[in-house]
């Protein structure tokens, strides 16, 4: 692959990267849905948890990028659930 193709796919990475990230919307699509779980319930109970599922964009970014129709499957849960506590506690770490 010559120079031309590496540029070319450096210009593909920079026209698709905004479409990876998810908008306030999706975030609040998947917000509203976690809401209906108990596990999550108990998240926004913490204080801590609270403030950081609120203020932190890569908190918030991940909860944008789960499946929201997978979101009513126990097992997608359950990833989701380990994803984001760990993401949190990472956070917290990071305090």
């Amino acid at each position: 692959m010559g120079i031309a193709g590496i540029l070319l796919d450096i210009f593909n990475l920079f026209v698709y990267l905004p479409f990876l990230k998810v908008d306030e919307e999706e975030i609040g699509k998947n917000i509203r849905h976690l809401k209906k779980q108990d596990w999550f319930q108990n998240y926004l109970q913490h204080e801590e948890f609270r403030n950081i599922i609120i203020h932190d964009k890569d908190v918030r970014q991940l909860i944008g990028k789960f499946n929201e129709k997978k979101l009513r499957l126990p097992a997608y849960q359950l990833k989701c659930q380990r994803k984001l506590r760990n993401m949190i506690i990472k956070k917290l770490e990071e305090v």
